[in-house]
């Protein structure tokens, strides 16, 4: 089979293929990731997922998926009825571990918890319990009573507060700023679970919010992002629909060999030290430095240092001199690698960039849309930011669009507020 009819065959595994693994929601991908994570076959899911924004943003009929917004509240929190003992629990990502951490008294959370997290839990056990939910859902706590303030900021009153990296406001005397003001405790609640048992349970988009009773303790955010105000001009529309084109040529040129760094990327062993198992840690770098793609070759360039970089700490650690030349054998055959596919390593980079500015000019729609203002705490006050980013669901597949410049750059310096 020739490498074009192999590249359709794929745009129908991508859309029959669970790219971002959801079982237990634990770690969601970026858009531009999934060609890293899965080869060809996570580019055209990309594709898939871009076309399903065309469609949702064209308030087309055939659309399926759905949009949340991301919150930056931390920690998580998972709550409900334990299926085994019928009591309201609360937890962390820790009650899908093999020895489950629930938390059904005060005294659970001090068995397994101390300081600030175990404080936010304890509140989480107090009030959640009140709103009735049944069966399990996930959220991000963002205020306790205690963590909330009244600020004024550029010229409006807010009630304010930073669960992690960003700071929200809402008007105090906007509907929702009133809840905020009352409330002793807020958590915006994103997936709900199905299943008999905490090992098995697969994690669905969305929380039956709507069916929680209404308690004045507890403000309970809605994270629905309101993809139909969003109005985008014909021209808008033919921009974002030749852009995805674009991106689905550039998979069919990068397609094998997108494939192979996959083949070739791990954590242990030989493929420890090959180039392609620190792509997704050059990117995440880069973002760090506050750099974008803009000249592949200098992009490339610093790839090349980045990996030399990281060999030179990896061959320090080893003790013995035949392991030493072994694998300096690996990490010269990775370097001659590099030089060999010069052309398809720039291909990549192009395309990861495009799918970068693809993926913000959708996140830039969405931004307006919000009623919460956000902010960044600065040595010089608060600066203006923009919200986290959102999560695209379709045919059960979630995906994360994040401004990574703006968020995952504030997230990568700026002092946690909860640790």
């Amino acid at each position: 089979m020739n490498l074009i009819s192999r590249l359709q065959l794929t745009i129908q595994d991508a859309r029959t293929t669970k790219m971002a693994n959801v079982t237990q929601l634990k770690h969601l991908e970026h858009l531009e990731d999934e060609m890293l994570n899965y080869g060809v076959v996570g580019c055209h899911a990309a594709v898939s997922f871009l076309e399903e924004l065309a469609r949702m943003l064209g308030h087309q009929a055939d659309s399926k998926g759905f949009m949340q917004t991301k919150w930056d509240g931390a920690p998580s929190v998972i709550c409900g009825t334990d299926p085994n003992s019928g009591q309201f629990f609360v937890g962390t990502k820790s009650v899908f571990a093999k020895s489950p951490k629930l938390c059904i008294t005060d005294e659970d959370v001090d068995q397994w918890y101390e300081g600030d997290l175990a404080e936010k839990l304890k509140f989480s056990l107090k009030y959640f319990k009140k709103l009735n939910i049944r069966g399990i859902v996930q959220g991000d706590l963002l205020f306790t009573d205690s963590s909330r303030s009244v600020e004024n900021i550029q010229g409006e009153k807010l009630y304010t507060f930073r669960p992690n990296t960003i700071t929200y406001g809402i008007p105090v005397d906007h509907p929702i700023g009133k809840k905020v003001g009352q409330a002793k405790i807020g958590v915006v609640f994103h997936t709900h679970y199905r299943g008999d048992d905490f090992q098995s349970m697969q994690a669905l988009a969305g929380a039956p919010i709507n069916q929680f009773n209404n308690v004045a303790e507890c403000a309970v955010i809605s994270n629905d992002t309101p993809v139909n105000e969003v109005t985008l001009s014909d021209q808008d529309v033919r921009k974002f629909n030749d852009s995805i084109q674009k991106i689905e040529r550039m998979c069919g040129i990068c397609g094998e060999f997108l494939d192979n760094l996959v083949e070739n990327t791990g954590t242990t062993g030989d493929k420890k030290f090959h180039v392609a198992s620190y792509l997704k840690q050059y990117f995440n770098n880069e973002i760090r430095e506050g750099r974008t793609i803009t000249n592949v070759r200098r992009s490339l360039d610093n790839l090349i240092i980045f990996y030399h970089e990281k060999m030179k700490k990896e061959l320090g650690k080893i003790k013995t001199e035949k392991n030493l030349t072994a694998k300096r054998k690996l990490v010269y055959e990775s370097e001659a690698y590099l030089n060999e596919n010069e052309r398809m390593f720039k291909a990549m980079l192009a395309l990861y960039k495009e799918m970068q500015i693809a993926k913000k000019f959708i996140i830039d729609k969405l931004d307006h849309l919000e009623q919460f203002r956000t902010f960044v705490q600065t040595d010089k006050g608060y600066k203006v930011t923009t919200p986290e980013g959102y999560v695209l669901h379709q045919d059960g597949d979630m995906i994360k669009l994040v401004n990574r410049i703006e968020f995952a750059y504030n997230n990568f310096t700026i002092q946690k507020q909860w640790r």
